[in-house]
């Protein structure tokens, strides 16, 4: 009796976990992802999922709250994730091959290791980002995307010769004497 209690209790625990680990391989045609509950598609909200070997290939996610989100080796070919938020995400080893990156938002994101072979980066925003080690890097489109001192860019990677843009962060100092100077001016009137 007791045995057929554990066989029986086995069977229950591991019958949902194998469909989400079968979900998470093949896909269940739903647009459902792994671990999240989330329906793909643009203008969604998937803000600090865990996303990591998510196979996002050719999913349209223009648009998308994607902040603190943790795609570590996620495969993101062919994507659209125009005008997306990525900020802070994580990008470790992400595939993200012909991805359009137009207009998205990586300040803080790590996407050390991770493939942008033809990706277009068009005014995408890498302040603060890591870029180390990044693969094809010399294949993708870079024009107007801009960058800050402390952005970390692979070896051998000009930000200038691609046509980046660096932003110029003010020192405390200049934005207090400005504020200041504001708070005068309104007062005159």
């Amino acid at each position: 009796m007791f045995n057929y209690f554990i066989g029986l209790t086995f069977l229950i625990t591991t019958s949902p976990a194998c469909a989400a680990i079968y979900q998470w391989f093949d896909g269940d045609e739903n647009g459902s992802l792994w671990l999240s509950n989330s329906i793909v598609e643009p203008y969604s909200d998937l803000s600090s999922e865990i996303l990591w070997w998510a196979n996002l290939e050719n999913a349209n996610l223009h648009h998308t709250n994607l902040m603190f989100t943790n795609l570590t080796f996620a495969n993101l070919e062919n994507a659209n994730l125009s005008s997306s938020d990525l900020s802070n995400a994580n990008l470790f080893n992400a595939n993200l091959e012909n991805a359009d990156l137009a207009f998205t938002n990586f300040t803080g994101a790590d996407l050390q290791f991770s493939d942008l072979e033809n990706a277009n980066m068009f005014y995408a925003d890498f302040t603060d980002t890591n870029l180390s080690n990044i693969q094809n890097w010399e294949t993708s489109y870079w024009l107007a995307a801009r960058y800050t001192e402390n952005t970390i860019f692979p070896n051998g990677m000009d930000p200038t010769v691609l046509g980046m843009i660096e932003l110029t962060v003010p020192t405390p100092g200049i934005l207090c004497m400005a504020s200041f100077s504001l708070l005068l001016h309104r007062r005159r009137r």
